[in-house]
């Protein structure tokens, strides 16, 4: 649990700090923080498992996919076939309540486009394909998934094991890590049934880390800010 707390501790300094470079600060603050209380608890963590890398890169890339495109069917942002420009009219999410264009964070109007926007984007983008899921992935995997069938001899639990409680209820609580909900939830229905598939935390940290990759590159290539806020 340690890394991904103190990921998450970390996150909530950055209120403290007022814009415009609190978000380089503490994304890079996160990264290499969540990085070294993951490495500081090596001797105590699990086996890592085989890495499966054509399942690695089949389900990462599924997941970019359907994480955008998902999202915008359900939040009504996919119209005749053709994605909605920021000049089109924003739709709101019928099944919750999707950020307003105003919301989203494009580091362009921050940053400018020279060095502090790439450096930015290396920040954001590194810290989203490494130390994110290496904590997720011990907290949400190595450690819920099991707990939620121990609580109090969690370590005893193999890898892997499959009860419908735990991968409902872990699945369930993703919601409320990610704004964008509908997606999370759908998302770590296919993380959790790879995870009993390899029993390997080590692949499902390599597909989270290319699901993140690939969906942030699309999002700076795209200025498809509705995914950044």
């Amino acid at each position: 649990m340690a890394p991904f707390l103190a990921y998450l501790a970390l996150m909530s300094f950055q209120s403290l700090v007022e814009e415009p470079y609190y978000r380089l600060h503490f994304y890079t603050l996160r990264t290499i923080g969540g990085l070294a209380v993951a490495w500081a608890c090596w001797p105590y963590l699990p086996p890592f498992g085989k890495l499966h890398p054509v399942k690695c890169v089949v389900f990462g890339l599924l997941v970019a996919y359907g994480w955008v495109v998902i999202h915008r069917l359900v939040a009504g942002q996919y119209v005749d076939g053709a994605w909605l420009t920021e000049r089109a009219k924003w739709y709101g999410q019928p099944l919750g309540a999707d950020a307003k264009p105003a919301d989203f964070f494009d580091p362009k109007s921050v940053y400018g486009t020279g060095v502090m926007y790439w450096v930015y984007l290396i920040v954001r983008i590194g810290g989203a394909s490494t130390t994110v899921p290496i904590v997720e992935e011990l907290f949400w995997r190595a450690f819920l998934l099991r707990a939620l069938i121990d609580w109090d001899d969690f370590e005893e639990v193999s890898l892997g094991k499959f009860t419908w409680r735990s991968f409902l209820i872990c699945s369930l609580l993703s919601a409320a890590e990610h704004p964008q909900w509908e997606v999370g939830i759908l998302c770590w229905f296919v993380y959790n049934g790879l995870f009993y598939w390899t029993r390997s935390i080590l692949c499902l940290v390599v597909t989270h880390g290319i699901t993140n990759f690939v969906l942030y590159t699309h999002v700076v290539l795209r200025e498809d800010w509705v995914f950044w806020s």
